[in-house]
């Protein structure tokens, strides 16, 4: 297979990919734009711990992507981590790679290598088993103490539900072609060699064989030559690497040696194939295990690396078929071993001394970095320095915060700049390697699925908007349905959003009660960078909407999408690539067609008149603030109030906003009002400020708030910006029915009713005088009064004041109470 092609197809959402080595130019530039065209944006990588440390250290280029588009991970192993899968999940179907090639330039784009790929669509069959069986290996290491791994895997099994459900193969599978399949790993009590032995049971004409590397006595190659009994044994060699142990072969008995010749010419064979050939089937066997006991052990040794293996049972003589075995394999290509090149035995990597480089994982969430010490760095000992995408130190500060176990925890402060690596220094003076860090807040913004048709649709009609009308609610409410994946008429299937812990263990994060999470939140910081709880979702563009609306400009933008790279033009990794590097220079363009500029004029026109058609009656507002209401108070029985309800209240607010017609204009019966200023501003039992404070009661008014059933997740430190957004927007819209320049009798009834319900707001949303006068708030508040207070003849300097004299008010309360309790 040409296995670049492969990386571009699409219904897949996650790939976990595995390699022993790694290349990060060549992931970055040949795998990830690939996946993340084709909408396959969760991508995790495993590597042998010891080698990405070694190309972190200069072996490899510097990553400008990991830990922002996609997470990795060292992986430790008794001998080595050398399994080379590739699994890709979408909500329907699955897939499965095993291959033979690493994660590099040579293995994406020089190397020949060997492949098999196993495809998942029915429930239940041999071929979701096999993929069941993959997950099941991989999430062996993917069990780790780290917030993103965790959160990424969590994503995955909310949005493939039936690999969790899956059952995983235990041995061979019939799958659709009518063939034989069973994966073969490590970790088992037997070895993978000893379990394909077992697998054959029948008598073997001939043995083919094809290792890049060997043992030296050849134990592996004599063990199978015994245990199979083959008459035959025939290895593929290239004379020309000096690879193979040819004073080893007396040992093996019946081996022949055969040239490779012209077969694939000038490309290293990397791949990895035993083939035993019956008389009723060919067993095959490829993946990552070279011919030696490490990989494939013996009766008494399972061995000592991780490795992963496709065993399929074939039609006979249909596997030296495919490779072209036949012409190779003749007495004209059989080689004298005398003739071979003496073993080039190449310097070992110093594996120690890679590992004792390994400083620990590091991850980020906004301005909170977390280390993960390795054994080598004891934290009491050591200073970190954190690097940018170059590898250079940049200025910061930490601050250490609460840690858990060894775990350690710093406030970053003194920089606006994001780290890409931080290295450590032990008094001693031993400098590690770079270690990557993970930008957890970051990684959650770009993994997300491509939007559906619905999604899309919906999104579109906030194109043309520049005011918060009734639309918005139904965009909320499409977008909703779509994340939770409830049932509509459009849907026909239903597929659980968020997994409970009952079932299916526990989550990424815990939630929090609202009241919980502010007890435990971390004050917020000058510059504080953006934190947003809706990230990744499509509702966050709601929320970059409304921010539009009121002139915010958007503080959340996907540079690593601006510079992620995308390849230009087409090659071949799967025959015909002679030079492996040239390839990866070259790349290749996906087909990225634009509809035509009538057919999108014409799409937007439909918006705009299905838009204009909703704009919304006095009634509709009404009924959409007493639906709201209903919501909230079914969602607060069951204690499931979330960041939606909040993005929805504050949409809610706004559209009131919008409609409210001044109080001038209603008292002038020749002035014009605009077609959405629908609410009076008294008079009416549905005048603005009344809405206003029926929007709000249910969620701070009463015997039991909705705010008291709020749940936030624990990933969040302190407040995010779009909680914050929505709280500032409840305040400004309290002090604007305080101080709308009404009637006296109805400034009164509005200090009678709307008064208490301010005042609560304010307590059980930011229980502190300096949360509550901060700039993010007074900001947000500002951008209101701009956008409505104008139009509404309210000035912002009353607004401003009476927030002040309200929050030192509550306050100067607050602290009486206490005076007079102590």
């Amino acid at each position: 297979m040409k296995l670049y092609e492969r990386f571009a197809d699409k219904e897949f959402h996650t790939s976990i990919a595995t390699s022993f080595g790694i290349d990060f130019d060549a992931y970055e530039n040949i795998v990830l734009p690939r996946l993340r065209g084709a909408g396959c944006r969760n991508n995790l990588v495993l590597a042998d711990g010891r080698m990405l440390t070694h190309a972190l250290c200069g072996a490899s280029a510097l990553p400008q992507h990991a830990g922002r588009l996609y997470t990795i991970n060292g992986i430790s192993a008794p001998g080595v981590f050398h399994p080379k899968l590739f699994l890709q999940a979408g909500r329907r179907r699955g897939r499965l790679i095993v291959s033979s090639a690493n994660l590099t330039t040579p293995g994406l784009a020089g190397n020949l290598e060997l492949a098999g790929m196993v495809m998942s669509d029915e429930p239940g069959s041999g071929e979701q088993q096999l993929v069941a069986m993959g997950w099941q290996y991989l999430s062996r290491f993917l069990k780790g103490d780290q917030q993103a791994t965790t959160a990424q895997v969590d994503w995955m099994l909310t949005r493939s539900p039936w690999l969790a459900k899956a059952t995983s193969a235990t041995g061979p599978v019939g799958l659709a072609d009518g063939t034989l399949a069973a994966l073969l790993t490590t970790g088992q009590t037997s070895g993978i060699g000893q379990r394909f032995i077992d697998l054959v049971s029948e008598p073997v004409e001939h043995l083919i064989v094809i290792s890049p590397y060997w043992d030296p006595n050849l134990a592996a190659l004599s063990y199978l030559a015994e245990r199979l009994s083959s008459g035959e044994v025939s290895v593929l060699v290239d004379p020309e690497c000096a690879v193979f142990p040819k004073w080893a072969l007396g040992k093996v008995q019946g081996v022949r040696l055969y040239d490779r010749g012209d077969f694939r010419k000038g490309r290293f064979i990397h791949a990895k194939a035993i083939i035993a050939q019956t008389a009723t089937a060919d067993h095959v066997l490829v993946g990552s295990a070279n011919c030696t006991l490490p990989a494939l052990g013996d009766t008494d040794f399972a061995g000592v690396n991780e490795e992963a293996c496709l065993y399929r049972r074939l039609p006979p003589g249909s596997m030296s078929d495919a490779l072209g075995l036949g012409a190779i394999l003749t007495s004209e290509r059989q080689l004298d071993p005398a003739t071979l090149p003496d073993l080039d035995v190449d310097e070992e990597l110093a594996m120690g001394e890679l590992a004792a480089l390994n400083p620990g994982r590091f991850e980020c969430r906004v301005d909170t970095l977390t280390w993960h010490p390795a054994d080598a760095f004891n934290p009491a000992e050591c200073t970190i320095t954190l690097l940018d995408h170059h590898g250079k130190p940049m200025p910061f500060r930490l601050s250490p915060l609460a840690g858990s176990g060894y775990t350690q925890r710093f406030e970053i402060g003194d920089t606006q700049d994001r780290p890409a690596f931080a290295r450590v220094q032990h008094e001693d003076g031993r400098v590690s390697a770079p270690s990557i860090v993970t930008l957890i807040d970051r990684l959650r913004a770009v993994v997300r699925e491509t939007s559906s048709r619905p999604a899309d649709n919906a999104l579109r009609q906030l194109d043309d908007e520049t005011e918060a009308s009734l639309m918005l609610l139904d965009v909320l409410g499409v977008l909703e349905r779509i994340e939770r994946a409830e049932p509509s008429d459009k849907e026909p299937f239903s597929i659980q959003k968020a997994r409970k812990e009952e079932e299916s263990g526990a989550s990424a994060y815990r939630t929090l009660s609202y009241e919980q999470f502010i007890a435990g939140r971390r004050p917020r910081t000058e510059n504080q960078l953006p934190h947003n709880s809706l990230a990744g979702s499509d509702v966050s563009i709601v929320r970059s909407f409304l921010n539009r609306v009121i002139g915010l400009a958007a503080d959340e933008r996907d540079d690593e999408e601006d510079q992620a790279p995308v390849p230009t033009n087409a090659f071949d990794l799967g025959d015909e690539t002679g030079d492996g590097q040239a390839a990866l220079d070259a790349g290749e363009e996906f087909d990225t067609k634009k509809p035509g500029r009538e057919e999108e004029e014409r799409e937007r026109a439909e918006h705009r008149r299905v838009a204009a058609a909703k704009k919304a009656t006095k009634e509709q507002i009404v009924a959409a603030v007493a639906t709201f209401s209903k919501r909230i108070s079914e969602r607060r029985e069951s204690g499931a109030l979330d960041n939606h309800d909040v993005i929805r209240l504050r949409a809610l607010l706004m559209i009131v906003c919008t409609a409210a017609i001044p109080v001038a204009t209603a008292r002038d019966s020749k002035a014009k009002v605009s077609r959405l200023q629908v609410l009076p501003p008294e008079g009416d039992p549905n005048s603005w400020p009344t809405v206003i404070g029926r929007t709000l009661f249910e969620l701070f008014g009463g015997k039991t708030p909705g705010i008291r059933h709020l749940h936030l997740t624990a990933e969040h430190d302190q407040i995010p910006d779009d909680i914050l957004e929505c709280w500032a927007t409840c305040y400004w819209c309290l002090q604007a029915c305080l101080t709308a320049p009404v009637s006296p009798l109805e400034r009164e009834r509005l200090t009678r009713y709307v008064k208490p319900l301010a005042e609560r707001a304010y307590l059980l949303t930011l229980p502190t005088n300096a949360e509550l006068l901060s700039p993010d708030v007074t900001g947000l508040m500002s951008a209101m009064s701009e956008a409505y207070g104008g139009r509404l003849g309210i000035e912002w300097e009353m607004i401003a004041s009476a927030h002040r004299a309200m929050v030192e008010s509550l306050f100067s309360k607050t602290v009486r109470h206490r005076d007079t309790v102590s």
